[in-house]
């Protein structure tokens, strides 16, 4: 997934710094990690830092936090993992080092349950009425040919039987 493109991209101000922000989740889910990465708008210049996941009101969570690292063959990106645990309002803190000092932007997500059941298994259980009913006509149409071919065959013996007394 790392290499497709973003789900959401976001343009924060840190201090002396204009940050594009994207995440590889929109929204992210509970237990599947999901990619950070962070590149100064306009600019190819090495930064530093770490991205801090504060749970918001009603979230039972603790604080949690990922060191950003250079991303392989892009020039002036970081990115990291983050895995949060617990779905709810979080609040991503991006905190950079560069060349005009430190500084930190913050902004909001919200982190969802995955779904019940994968998606594959709920279209193989919606599809299976669908085959079943198919299979039914076609076991019908079968046998009312066999009907007709029986009906044909008892209608010409009746005619030869009664042409040949």
């Amino acid at each position: 997934m790392a290499a497709s493109t973003p789900a959401y991209t976001a343009t924060l101000i840190a201090g002396p710094y204009t940050l594009d922000v994207s995440l590889s989740q929109n929204p992210p889910f509970t237990d599947q990690p999901f990619e950070v990465t962070v590149s100064e708008h306009g600019s190819n210049q090495q930064l530093s830092g770490q991205v801090v996941a504060e749970p918001g009101l009603g979230t039972d969570a603790v604080r949690l936090q990922t060191p950003l690292r250079p991303l392989a063959g892009s020039a002036g990106k970081i990115s990291g993992w983050l895995h949060l645990p617990v779905r709810g309002a979080w609040q991503l803190v991006i905190e950079v080092n560069g060349p005009q000092g430190q500084s930190s932007a913050g902004m909001d997500i919200t982190v969802g349950a995955p779904g019940a059941i994968p998606p594959w298994l709920a279209w193989l259980i919606a599809a299976t009425p669908l085959v079943l009913i198919a299979w039914w006509v076609h076991q019908q149409r079968r046998y009312r040919r066999r009907l007709l071919a029986e009906k044909e065959t008892e209608a010409s013996v009746h005619v030869q039987s009664g042409t040949s007394s």
